[in-house]
């Protein structure tokens, strides 16, 4: 009986040492003191102000101190903002994001104390004109590195490139930041899965180059860049593409007619370039597109009749391009329209009695074409429309009065067109001025000096 008991005893014992022991290996470990001590001096180096973070306010994007969570004698990876990895502890991530940061980051902060990172988010904070510095390229674990929009300035410096993991870049909207050819050439392309260096000064960077981008990407933003040349269309066909931005690189050339545009496709914005070509047919296989604009490019040939497959599409800029033929009536399937521009083309017909059911439409802009007919009633059915542009056109027939009932309309474009009748009166008609529809002989009534005969 004895025996019994001693060996009872004995499985009890190893069972709650075994039980102790798991439970100690699945705990995460503790903050080493030395990365802690590290972040609470980082800390002490920033002053705290709301005003820092206010393009997250405008934005609506969550903003606080996330550092009056890091106390002296915690556990630094239960701090806001810290990840670490559970078997070491060591700080893998500091996502310091819209966190009313102000003040200089200099060369020897304790932030590059912290070799185990692998994620560094700075953005959207006053960091007063620091520099990108060479010491960043210290911290080799590196896989994301975001400091955009946080007061950044200067050249980029070489030992950036010395970052082989990175996957993930956003330097954007930092302040006169320069990025030579000679820091670029270095830089390993082939992993990239996003780059965001918008308003990044770019002009001695060949376009060429990011033709070394891999199929993985996801994400290529190169807004207001400088950019100068031939950009390689094979970018829009990459298999995982789904945002390129290449706005306001006045001088940057292209044809993206030569690609087939990627079906993962969901942004595309490449207002004021020079880049050329048509619209494919096969544009309404990307169901996935919410977004395109192409405004002030070099695009010809007419709007396919399929782009009404996109039925998420939310903003659709097509103006100040060459565009002919006539505006598809399928256009009418696109319910989440917000945004409907194809002015300055050379489009012709009449406008498709389409809007019926495009309830979401704020601003419609026809203006500057060669359309003609009557204006069509639908419009009256989208009762959120603010912005109604259609001078400069050849419409005919009377301006339909039910427009009036259009109380959110604030901008409204009749002018040069050869409109006839009475301009309605009521609601927001009363604060549209002559502007609105000069040229137009035939139109009578307030505010235009033609009185209206009696009929």
């Amino acid at each position: 009986m004895a025996k019994l008991l001693c060996f009872v005893s004995f499985l009890l014992c190893s069972q709650l040492f075994i039980t102790s022991s798991v439970s100690a290996a699945s705990s995460p470990a503790l903050c080493p003191q030395e990365q802690s001590n590290a972040l609470l001096k980082l800390k002490s180096s920033f002053s705290v102000d709301s005003w820092a973070s206010i393009s997250c306010a405008d934005e609506g994007v969550t903003n606080y101190a996330k550092t009056d969570s890091w106390k002296e004698g915690t556990d630094c990876c239960k701090w806001d903002g810290i990840r670490c990895e559970n078997e070491t502890g060591n700080v893998i991530g500091l996502d310091l994001s819209c966190s009313w940061l102000k003040g200089p980051i200099n060369s020897n902060s304790s932030l590059f104390l912290l070799k185990h990172l692998q994620n560094l988010n700075l953005a959207h904070n006053d960091l007063q004109q620091s520099k990108v510095l060479p010491e960043y390229g210290s911290l080799s674990s590196l896989t994301h590195l975001n400091l955009s929009s946080s007061n950044f300035n200067g050249t980029i410096p070489l030992e950036l490139s010395r970052l082989s993991r990175l996957v993930s870049l956003d330097l954007s909207f930092g302040n006169s930041l320069t990025l030579e050819s000679s820091v670029w050439n270095k830089i390993n392309l082939t992993q990239f899965r996003e780059l965001v260096l918008d308003r990044v000064w770019m002009s001695s960077i060949s376009p060429s180059t990011f033709a070394n981008l891999s199929s993985s990407l996801v994400t290529l933003s190169l807004a207001r860049c400088e950019l100068k040349g031939e950009f390689p269309h094979t970018i829009i066909g990459l298999p995982n593409l789904q945002k390129l931005v290449l706005l306001e690189n006045h001088e940057l050339t292209g044809n993206f007619s030569k690609s087939s545009w990627s079906n993962s496709l969901q942004h595309l914005d490449i207002w004021f370039t020079q880049i050329s070509g048509h619209l494919p047919d096969s544009i309404g296989n990307l169901k996935s597109l919410q977004h395109l604009n192409i405004q002030r490019s070099k695009f010809s040939g007419s709007i396919p009749a399929s782009l009404g497959n996109l039925t998420g599409l939310s903003y659709l800029v097509l103006a100040e391009n060459d565009f002919t033929g006539l505006i598809p009536h399928t256009l009418s399937n696109l319910h989440q329209l917000t945004i409907f521009a194809l002015a300055e083309n050379r489009l012709s017909g009449a406008i498709p009695n389409m809007f019926g059911k495009l309830s979401k439409l704020i601003g419609i802009s026809l203006r500057s074409n060669h359309l003609i007919g009557q204006i069509p009633t639908s419009i009256c059915n989208v009762s959120n429309l603010q912005v109604l542009e259609l001078g400069n056109n050849s419409l005919s027939g009377g301006i339909p009065s039910c427009l009036v009932n259009l109380k959110q309309l604030s901008t409204l474009d009749l002018s040069y067109n050869n409109l006839v009748g009475p301009i309605p009166t009521g609601n927001q008609f009363s604060t549209f001025g002559n502007e609105s529809y000069v040229g137009n002989p035939g139109l009578c009534g307030v505010p235009l000096s033609k009185s209206c005969g009696r009929a």
